[in-house]
């Protein structure tokens, strides 16, 4: 378990690093589309907790990681072991994250609010604690502008793979003739998490650094509000949690109402609705390096706007396709929207690492954890107003019910909240990214002044201390 950090880590070491996306996949996408409907489906179906519930208590718990999030970041930021600064945090997350994936995604017919509540509060506890020590560590492991971009990246190819096979479940347990029904489809999900979260925790701590990050001079020694009061009011992290806020709300809604939008408006069957969401991120895998390439070209905020611009644009073009709609259609409507899926979400969190080396550089602490703390606390809002408000426009205002006959008028209403509503979102939060201040620029002139302190500093130490 080297502690020296490198210039840039080798791709095995990256690769292990990524690893961690792995289990954390389980907590996105799937939980949306999976999940959330199988509390929701009345019974045998489902765990029978229906619509609005299920979406009010997604939404509560969500606003109550609010108030836990900053907490966790401030511990990651604060307490150190002779592990680092991290490693000892995602050993801990290990068995709360396990335990809880097994009680939350093995729930029993006819679970009650209480059952979910308490181990949804479990579970956000230990995806917060893996989440915010994974993201605090690349500051510290990637030195510029471009190579946090690359730490960010593989992660998420390997998030949007784990996504891709968790996903694609129900069709590969069809195809291998396992007659399995939504409950027995979610506990095989669980299972891949509970399995594959030792084997990653294991592979980036062994293979990792964690060192010191640039700039670093002083531990953060006890939690204050007026840190992150001046973060969040300033010109650059305040931009970058509203643009997440508003990116994470738009991906929540169409995950939300997925299943329900293949099946009730393009007459999709499970089998087609798992192969759609296979190739949807099939074309996300492909498009990542793409968006890495127009960051390194332009800018991080130039390349996040366009695929914002992108997204938008995708998910408005389901409205009118639904009245023609067909499988063939939704298909190909899917395939698109998942060119540019996975842009916004490696963009903003390699963006978040700018930062935090700028706010190293100017006060020589190190919030790294404090400040991805904060950017999930903002995906979660994002993520419960889509449950909320989401479930809500479709089942009170739209009429549209999930295992009954619906209007036309109910489904296009669905349609609408599935389409119009994230379009939106992701329309405007690449308006904000557009005039985004951290630029490359200000980012190289950063590290300018790091590099000047560490040589004056050099040249101060006494004889023999360099090597200590």
């Amino acid at each position: 378990m080297s502690q020296s950090p490198s210039k840039r880590l080798s791709f095995p070491r990256v690769l292990a690093f990524a690893s961690l996306s792995i289990p954390i996949a389980g907590v996105g996408l799937p939980l949306g589309v999976y999940l959330a409907p199988l509390y929701a489906n009345e019974a045998p179906n489902g765990v029978g907790l229906g619509l609005e519930l299920t979406g009010l208590l997604f939404m509560l718990l969500r606003f109550w990681d609010i108030v836990t999030d900053p907490v966790m970041g401030y511990m990651v930021d604060r307490y150190r072991t002779p592990l680092g600064r991290v490693r000892h945090w995602i050993i801990l997350c290990v068995p709360i994250l396990g335990i809880s994936t097994f009680f939350v995604y093995m729930p029993p017919v006819g679970a009650g609010p209480g059952y979910f509540i308490g181990w949804m509060l479990v579970f956000y506890v230990g995806f917060t604690l893996l989440q915010t020590s994974r993201s605090s560590w690349v500051p510290a492991i990637a030195s510029d502008y471009d190579d946090r971009s690359r730490l960010f990246l593989w992660p998420e190819i390997i998030s949007v793979f784990s996504m891709l096979v968790l996903l694609a479940v129900p069709l590969i347990l069809s195809t291998l003739g396992v007659e399995a029904d939504r409950f027995g489809q979610v506990a095989v999900m669980g299972w891949m998490m509970i399995l594959t979260l030792p084997i990653a925790a294991a592979l980036s701590c062994f293979f990792v650094p964690d060192p010191r990050l640039r700039g670093e001079s002083k531990s953060v020694e006890k939690f204050e509000i007026r840190p992150l009061i001046e973060a969040l009011r300033g010109p650059m992290f305040s931009r970058l949690v509203t643009m997440e806020l508003l990116v994470s709300t738009a991906i929540s809604v169409t995950a939300a109402n997925f299943l329900f939008v293949a099946e009730y408006a393009f007459g999709a069957e499970d089998w087609q609705t798992s192969l759609t969401l296979m190739l949807f991120f099939v074309m996300a895998i492909l498009a990542l390096p793409f968006w890495l390439w127009l960051a390194k070209k332009t800018e991080k905020r130039n390349a996040f706007f366009i695929a914002t611009t992108f997204s938008g644009i995708a998910f408005i073009a389901f409205i009118p396709l639904a009245p023609f709609g067909n499988f063939t259609t939704f298909l190909i409507a899917s395939l698109i929207a998942g060119i540019p899926f996975s842009a916004p979400i490696f963009l903003s969190r390699a963006m978040t690492a700018d930062v935090v080396e700028w706010q190293a550089a100017q006060t020589g602490e190190n919030r790294a954890g404090n400040f991805y703390a904060l950017l999930t606390s903002f995906n979660k809002v994002g993520s419960s107003l889509a449950f909320g408000v989401g479930y809500f426009l479709v089942g009170r205002i739209a009429g549209f019910r999930p295992g009954q006959e619906n209007s036309d008028g109910a489904t296009f209403g669905l349609v609408l909240v599935f389409g119009f509503l994230p379009g939106l979102l992701y329309l405007l939060a690449g308006q904000l990214a557009r005039k985004y201040p951290l630029t490359r620029a200000v980012q190289e002139e950063t590290a300018r002044k790091l590099e000047g302190r560490v040589e004056v500093a050099s040249a101060q130490a006494p004889e023999g201390a360099a090597g200590s």
